[in-house]
């Protein structure tokens, strides 16, 4: 029985409201996990003051302390969380419990490396390996660090980011050897500086050599001292102490004479704390969070409005959120496909799901450009997250003016992948740091970069159109002529809106190359890449308009351009050559290479044609 059309849209009006509670689940469930599954209040807490809120500098800017730590592990190991014990941390209590027992935290496995003879020698757990495997081996990879092998460039980075382990083991304190803690270690810090000086001044009054005997301890410390502030990096260090040049680092900051009162006062708060959090004593570390918030409040000179909106970005973690969503949304429009029957309920309830997913999606590239004050691609990964964006906006704006389930099945598998992908570079992420100074500019950031990733977005988003209907065509029971004439239809409109930015971009590149290295042009791969895309676009546009091959074949044109795209985007990246090369990621061909040929598996499906199905003729005619 046939339903009647106030039952079905009765049906799509309750999927609707369903779809609104799940997708306000779904996009919430990141923030309610970090808050109250495994996120720990003293360190994670977005209610009231917590350790990892506490304003630092690092890579040139202002931070919550639970950036600059995630940043850090996503350096060495590529994740944002950390596991300590076999329990699972955030990346703010995995720096507090770092910096307040260091030796305690070398046998974790927190860093990771994609080469597999360097694992083989560190005798890494699959692709991870502890500070306490390379330390054991820091001879013959620290010989192996120089040259330009594979092996070599892997050995160079374990040991680059070993330093950075060790700097942010002294990011918030340092417990000397000997020392009872972080506190104890700078008492007996001042106290043999005082004493030092007292026997100077006495020798100097009284003419005589100082007593080196007065002088071990200080001569000690100072050495333990400066051998820990060696390690850090003044563009990746955490720097905690406020000073009047700025901010710096617990080891620096005692290091540093001249340090001012205040400074001093904070160096004794975060001292405090790291001994609370060595001990357990979760009362005394937050008592110990709200005197440091109110002592660098009372000093001034941090934008704790934005570092605290930061904090809680954090915690919502609207990436994971908008990829949960786009999720919901693909598998509840593959359904639909499926179904004869309920389907138009099942697109209302994607829809709502998907619109939800773009919201979040476009949510966080608003606050990393708030954050930043910069546009909103600045990296590898930037790009990545804004160009998914870009394709599921065009995608879903497309469908609800068409109402054709293809535009939104592909803005949900863009926005699904982008995310996928950033989720997944390794030893990357969503770091905000300063930009290379041929980069540092912010209006040509936006007219360049911006526009040319948006004819990416649009060729990626014409290519899943293309492949969707091409699949489609297999498995459907009806003559799909029609069907995919409207589908080439709507690829040609993405496609000419795509080659109109793509060309746009690289004529602005050019420009700026111009301006930047005094040459317009110079067949650098990322330019080369550049133009690939524009020319193939160009291609398929011109196959469509001229006649020159079927819908079929110009479907599988179109998907044949997320191969062009993905060479130009990542291809270019992996060679690791040319003054492009920003976005360099050794151990990534594999996955490049799984993309394109299942991007070249689709092409062949232009090929399939519909052969209506006829009734067997009876063997025997009836007499």
């Amino acid at each position: 029985m046939r339903r009647s059309p106030a039952s079905g849209g009765g049906a799509a009006a309750a999927a609707m409201f369903a779809a609104v509670f799940v997708a306000v689940a779904a996009a919430l469930s990141p923030f309610l996990a970090n808050q109250f599954i495994w996120g720990d209040p003293v360190f994670d807490s977005v209610f009231s003051p917590s350790l990892g809120s506490l304003p630092v500098v690092r890579a040139g800017r202002q931070m919550p302390l639970s950036s600059a730590a995630s940043d850090i592990l996503k350096t060495i190991g590529g994740k944002s969380t950390a596991k300590i014990a076999g329990e699972k941390v955030s990346a703010a209590k995995w720096l507090w419990k770092l910096g307040a027992n260091p030796g305690a935290l070398s046998a974790e496995k927190f860093f990771r490396s994609d080469n597999p003879e360097l694992r083989n020698v560190l005798g890494a757990d699959g692709r991870n390996y502890s500070y306490e495997d390379l330390a054991k081996n820091y001879e013959s990879i620290s010989r192996d660090s120089y040259g330009d092998s594979k092996y070599s460039r892997a050995c160079a980075d374990s040991i680059n980011a070993a330093a950075e382990y060790a700097a942010a083991a002294n990011a918030l304190g340092v417990s000397l050897e000997g020392a009872g803690g972080a506190k104890d270690s700078l008492e007996k810090w001042n106290a043999s500086i005082r004493a030092a000086e007292a026997e100077f001044g006495s020798a100097g009054a009284e003419k005589r050599k100082p007593d080196r005997s007065k002088l071990v301890a200080a001569n000690a410390y100072l050495k333990e001292l400066r051998a820990r502030a060696q390690f850090e990096n003044p563009d990746t260090s955490v720097r905690t102490i406020p000073t009047g040049g700025g901010f710096e680092s617990a080891a620096c900051a005692m290091l540093d004479r001249k340090i001012s009162p205040e400074g001093k006062e904070i160096l004794a708060l975060y001292a405090g704390a790291l001994d609370a959090v060595a001990h357990g004593d979760e009362s005394s570390a937050r008592a110990a969070a709200e005197d440091l918030r109110a002592e660098l409040s009372r000093i001034g000179g941090v934008d704790f409005a934005s570092v605290k909106f930061e904090h809680i970005v954090n915690a919502v973690d609207p990436f994971f959120g908008g990829f949960i969503l786009y999720a919901l949304a693909a598998a509840l429009l593959a359904l639909s496909s499926a179904r004869r029957r309920g389907g138009d309920a099942i697109v209302s309830a994607a829809a709502v799901l998907l619109g939800f997913a773009v919201l979040e999606h476009v949510f966080g590239i608003c606050a990393r450009m708030y954050i930043q004050a910069r546009p909103p691609v600045t990296n590898l990964y930037s790009s990545v997250v804004f160009a998914g964006a870009a394709a599921a906006l065009v995608g879903y704006l497309a469908y609800l003016g068409r109402r054709e389930t293809v535009y939104a099945l592909a803005a949900a598998v863009s926005g699904l992948l982008s995310l996928l992908v950033a989720m997944n570079l390794p030893h990357s992420g969503d770091t905000m740091g300063m930009m290379r100074a041929v980069l540092n500019s912010n209006f040509w950031l936006t007219i360049h970069v911006v526009t040319i990733m948006i004819g990416y977005c649009g060729l990626f988003l014409a290519g899943f159109m293309a492949e969707l209907r091409l699949v489609a065509n297999v498995f459907s029971r009806e003559n799909f002529g029609m069907l995919t004439a409207g589908a080439a239809r709507g690829v040609y409109a993405v496609l000419c809106f795509s080659l109109v930015f793509s060309f746009a971009g690289t004529m602005l590149g050019g420009i700026w190359a111009d301006m930047s290295w005094g040459r317009f042009w110079g067949w650098d791969p990322k330019e080369n890449g550049a133009l690939m895309v524009v020319l193939w676009t160009a291609a398929a546009i011109h196959a469509k308009t001229l006649r020159l091959c079927s819908d079929r074949v110009f479907l599988a044109l179109a998907a044949f351009g997320n191969v062009v795209g993905a060479w130009a985007w990542f291809g270019v990246n992996l060679m690791g050559v040319g003054l492009h090369s920003y976005g360099f990621v050794e151990g990534g061909w594999k996955w490049f290479f799984i993309f394109v040929a299942s991007q070249i598996a689709v092409c062949p499906l232009a090929f399939f044609k519909y052969r209506e199905k006829t009734a067997a003729a009876p063997k025997k005619m009836l007499e």
